[in-house]
């Protein structure tokens, strides 16, 4: 019985290991590549390095201020500038906005379902008319 279970783990181990793929991942064939798309109005920014910490020496000689260099990866980077007030009012529209289309699915005062010649619209605008209480 020992040797008939000796037997069928080194059958096993063996069957294991095969020598094909020689360690490599093998997975989906075919994949498609993948191409990064630069969004309009962003700038790639390169991976670079720079040294962090104090600039020239250590004046009261503690030895606590140890320069160290530090890697940071590419990413992208939106090309203009915008100031903290001009993103809080973008995000205030944004909230704005949600809470009339949600609001519009309840009651049709919120939106505008026909143009001026009462032609529908698809999809409909927001009415801004209305106060949200």
């Amino acid at each position: 019985m020992k040797k008939l279970v000796l037997f069928s783990l080194i059958i096993v181990l063996l069957a294991g290991c095969e020598r094909r793929h020689r360690g490599h991942l093998v997975g989906v064939v075919d994949r498609p590549t993948f191409h990064e798309v630069q969004s309009p109005g962003m700038v790639y920014i390169p991976m670079g390095s720079f040294l962090m910490g104090p600039s020239d020496e250590d004046v009261a000689y503690t030895h606590n201020a140890i320069s160290k260099r530090v890697s940071v990866s590419s990413f992208y980077m939106d090309e203009t500038e915008i100031t903290n007030n001009q993103y809080r009012q973008f995000v205030y529209w944004v909230r704005d906005s949600l809470a009339r289309m949600l609001l519009g699915e309840i009651d049709e005062d919120y939106l505008i379902l026909m143009d001026e010649y009462g032609m529908d619209l698809e999809p409909p605008l927001l009415n801004w008319r209305p106060r949200i209480r």
